[in-house]
């Protein structure tokens, strides 16, 4: 194909990219339009970028793994360069269609390299601890680092039903941290989520205590029940 006319051509192309991909303002669309329609290069070039933004369509960027750490913006800044094309005409102009498609593809692929970077987040870091009491009871607590601290889901069953017990967390240094209370229920396992401002990394054991303050379970040592 031959190659574009500088003067003429190469100040579309930024505008040719944010279209395809949905970034042109609204009010710049029709004189875009209006110069794909009488330019066979442009047309061209527009219709092999819309090839390649529809084969992006069906990427699942759920199993896509970031290949490097982009940093925030850079979608915006690879938008903002094709923008500034419009102005870069002193250039020279070494762009062949085939190599503006090219151009499309490396956009495309940096785009979706930043929207995997920025909505693929990492599974929260996780212990879990095996609660140890009476034989007939099982339970485990499984704790979840956040910002915030440490949230634990605990799973019982074989307490007696209808009382009240407090789930407290120890850390190295051996100080106790409550993270809440729950009411067991007879014959059936109960699910509690609690949370706890401590740090997941600081958090050496965890116990269940009955409403004297018993121990009833614990992921250490030997229990009172």
């Amino acid at each position: 194909m031959e190659q574009m006319n500088v003067t003429g051509c190469e100040q579309w192309q930024g505008p040719i990219a944010m279209y395809v991909f949905g970034d042109l303002p609204t009010n710049e669309e029709v004189g875009l339009l209006a110069h794909i329609d009488g330019c066979p290069d442009c047309r061209a070039l527009a219709e092999e970028m819309s090839e390649t933004h529809a084969v992006l369509g069906y990427v699942d960027a759920r199993a896509v793994a970031p290949t490097a750490s982009v940093p925030p913006g850079l979608a915006a800044k690879v938008l903002g360069d094709l923008r500034r094309a419009e102005v870069a005409q002193h250039r020279r102009s070494r762009a062949r269609v085939a190599g503006l498609s090219g151009i499309g593809l490396v956009a495309a692929a940096l785009i979706v390299v930043v929207i995997v970077s920025v909505t693929s987040v990492a599974p929260p870091a996780q212990r879990t601890f095996v609660l140890r009491g009476a034989s007939s009871i099982s339970a485990s607590a499984v704790l979840s680092e956040r910002s915030w601290g440490t949230s634990i889901d605990l799973h019982e069953q074989g307490l007696p039903g209808g009382q009240v017990y407090t789930v407290s967390m120890r850390t190295a240094t051996g100080s106790w941290w409550v993270a809440g209370t729950y009411t067991s229920v007879s014959g059936q396992a109960v699910d509690a989520q609690m949370a706890c401002a401590v740090k997941l990394r600081q958090i050496s054991g965890v116990r269940v205590s009955d409403a004297s303050g018993r121990q009833v379970l614990s992921s250490y040592g030997t229990n009172s029940y």
